[in-house]
């Protein structure tokens, strides 16, 4: 069930990724330049305070120091990237591996 759950989010990661990846190539078209939207700007555009909340609830469990440090830089950060490679780490951490059947030398199960 823990799997499920795992694959799901990181499927779902990976298709707002999929979307941050078109956006983002759809306006640096437009632009002609290389535009990256930064993590904090699609989170505010979800929920305007949503940054804040996410500050004022990290803050204290990681320190000040932590959060100026990698707090703002995961921030700022380009969405597709951090959406994207959470969701390949949550698909494959769930992804279901059964062990191989056993083998006899002509390569018919036993």
């Amino acid at each position: 069930m823990l799997s499920f759950v795992a694959r799901l989010l990181g499927l779902g990661l990976f298709a707002i990724g999929v979307v941050a990846l078109i956006s983002d190539g759809i306006s640096s078209i437009a632009a002609d330049a290389v535009i990256m939207t930064p993590l904090s700007r699609s989170l505010s555009l979800i929920a305007p305070d949503f940054v804040d909340r996410i500050e004022a609830l990290l803050k204290p469990l990681i320190g000040e120091a932590a959060w100026v440090e990698w707090g703002s830089a995961v921030l700022a950060w380009p969405t597709l990237a951090v959406a994207g490679i959470l969701g390949i780490f949550l698909m494959l951490a769930g992804a279901h591996r059964s062990p191989h059947p056993a083998r006899n030398h002509a390569g018919f199960p036993t």
